[in-house]
This record gives structure tokens, sequence and C-alpha cells, in this order.
């Protein structure tokens, strides 16, 4: 293992989670019909990407701009104000760190959403790459677009990453890129099918003692 590739939403911070809470009124408007069921669809999606599953599968007629205005305030609330942090990121990310792993991220989200939560959480300087959603249109998850940009960027072969995803269309754009996959239960996403991955895991210590990663003597 030569890096490590996070996901961000439901990986870094518990964004699935705010954006399930904020997006039933949301998607009700535009689709009445709308259940938990259609949200589980979406997961990993970028928002671009999301719009156009939207205009295929139930016809919305909401301008194409418009809704992804409306997508950008809730995305500035949900990033700016109300996503926590996840437990044991930060101490993984530092024993990485120690054993000179390299780490990127991979997100479908646009870079501008990724930038909030990177300066939140003054994470900038922990990812050596940044793919983002917005950097291949109509290629997020799942297909391994972002995944193989990412490990091109930090000068690797995608066969030397270990890709950290939560839903089941990141696990199929890791597998795809031809990385090993960890699977993060975290406690929100019991539905997803993550079935195909390598190693499934519920908290950042356990995965950090499967790969052997140690943190520092105190």
């Amino acid at each position: 293992m030569k890096a490590v590739i996070f996901d961000m939403d439901g990986v870094i911070v518990d964004s699935e989670k705010q954006w399930k809470l904020a997006e039933g009124p949301f998607f009700r408007r535009l689709v009445p019909s709308w259940t938990d069921h259609d949200h589980h669809k979406i997961v990993g999606l970028g928002v671009v990407d999301l719009y156009h599953w939207l205009v295929d599968e139930y016809a919305i007629t909401q301008p194409k701009e418009e809704f992804l205005k409306e997508c950008h305030a809730l995305a500035e609330d949900i990033y700016g104000r109300k996503v926590v942090y996840t437990e044991g990121v930060g101490a993984f990310l530092a024993m990485l760190k120690r054993n000179r792993v390299k780490v990127g991220l991979a997100s479908s989200s646009p870079r501008e959403w990724i930038d909030i939560v990177l300066n939140r959480f003054e994470l900038k300087h922990e990812f050596g790459a940044v793919a983002s959603g917005d950097e291949t249109p109509g290629k997020t998850k799942p297909e391994p677009d972002l995944y193989l940009l990412c490990a091109e960027r930090l000068g690797v072969l995608p066969h030397e990453c270990v890709a950290i995803e939560d839903s089941a269309p990141g696990l199929k754009a890791a597998k795809a890129a031809g990385m090993f996959c960890a699977a993060f239960r975290n406690g929100h996403n019991d539905e997803q099918d993550l079935e195909g991955a390598d190693y499934e895991f519920s908290t950042f210590e356990e995965l950090g003692t499967r790969f052997k990663i140690k943190p520092a003597r105190g």
C-alpha cells in the first residue's frame, strides 16, 4: 500500500446523514412520491449527474442552473455548519503521515463543497491530491474516473491504493479502478450493499490495525 484515497461524504464527515435530513422537503417538492428508497439510489452521485438522473427517472422540469443553485445553498449550510468530523479520522491521517503513506481525496462533490469541509476542519494540508466531481462531468461514481485521476495526481498506480468508501456506487468506482476497497460502516449506511468490498470496518482504529499502521508511542 503506497496510498490511501478517501471518499468525503459519509467517510470524513457525516454529510450523507445530513443530506438525507435536509433533502426530503427539497426532493418531495420536485418529486412528490420521493421516499427513502429513492435516497439510497442517489448516494455517491455528483450533483450534475443527480440532476440528469432526476430528469431521466422522474422527468423533473426545474431548470438545471436553478437546481444547482438550490443544491449549493443546501451544501453551504450542511458542510459549513452541520456536518461533524468523523471520529478517528484525524488520528488515522496522522498515522498515515508518520508511515509516509500518500493520501488523496476522491469525491463526487464539487470542489467548492469539498473546500468548505477542508477549510472548516483545517484539512487542506492532509491531502496530496484531490479529485472532485466537477472535474469528471458525467463520470462520477460509480465510474472509476475520480479514483484514477486522484491516483495519477498522487503518482501511484491504482493497485497500490486503498480506497475508503461508504456507498455502493463508491465501492463500484474503487473496484473498477483496480483498487483495494475498505468499506466503512458508519452507522447510517446499513442499507448500502458493500458486499463486494475487500474489507469492512466500523472504526478507523480498526482500519489502522488491519494495515498494521501503528500510532506513535507516547
